[in-house]
């Protein structure tokens, strides 16, 4: 059996600009932090958790506090429900995702696994709000390390035990950011990008070789799976 490993934000919805703009503005709300860097290609690792990490550590020279986090987290979602209940235009999927779970979920050979730096209630609620079933995958997510690797670990742990299996034949990673091909290359696994002519030359230029502008075509988002290979490091 393979597994493919999906990210969320940017590869099965369309949640970037939204996710963003809710995470940002919960420091504020609930922590009153401000001017917060939204480049988050330059952060040490880029999943909530680390971000907030390192925003605590940039700021006041030290860890946030659990109640700190909480706050943050709470209000996250609760920006995040506000958004998709005024505003659902802003959590569409990206073409084509819904159907290709159910499609890829239906063969035998082929498991599947969420791996996202996002938190694992935001995860749920967006993928919800993009009318996305995931109910029945493992997520892996910032609640379960600090970096994208440790992160696709814990996936491909959770799906072992899912699947029953002691092994994989092959992990696929599939994501829209350049920290996910950063990471595939790091652990060495084949990864296939999504996203647009903008976004497909970032993940080129990061090293990823196969890229789809989405998923309406599921032959073809197959046959990319089976050619995607281990970016090249730039």
């Amino acid at each position: 059996m393979k597994l493919v490993i999906f990210d969320v934000d940017g590869t099965l919805t369309d949640t970037n600009g939204v996710d963003d703009d809710c995470f940002l503005q919960a420091f504020e709300d609930a922590l009153g932090i401000t001017d917060i860097s939204d480049d988050w290609e330059n952060y040490p690792h880029t999943t909530d958790s680390a971000i907030a990490l390192h925003i605590f550590q940039t700021k006041f020279d030290r860890a946030p506090q659990a109640e700190e986090i909480q706050k943050h987290k709470t209000r996250f979602l609760e920006l995040l429900q506000i958004r998709s209940t005024l505003n659902p235009a802003l959590f569409e999927e990206i073409a084509g995702a819904g159907e290709m779970l159910k499609r890829l979920s239906g063969e035998n050979d082929w498991a599947i696994a969420i791996a996202t730096g996002s938190r694992r209630a935001a995860v749920r609620l967006k993928m919800k709000a993009a009318k996305i079933d995931g109910d029945d995958y493992p997520i892996a997510s910032a609640d379960d390390g600090l970096s994208r690797e440790e992160i696709l670990q814990a996936a491909t742990a959770m799906a072992l035990k899912v699947y029953n299996q002691s092994e994989f034949e092959k992990i696929i990673s599939v994501g829209d950011g350049v920290w996910d091909v950063r990471t595939a290359a790091n652990l060495k696994i084949p990864f296939l990008g999504i996203g647009d002519e903008k976004t497909a030359a970032k993940l080129r230029h990061a090293g990823a070789s196969v890229i789809l502008e989405n998923f309406g075509d599921y032959d073809l988002f197959l046959s990319s799976l089976e050619s995607a290979t281990v970016p090249a490091q730039p």
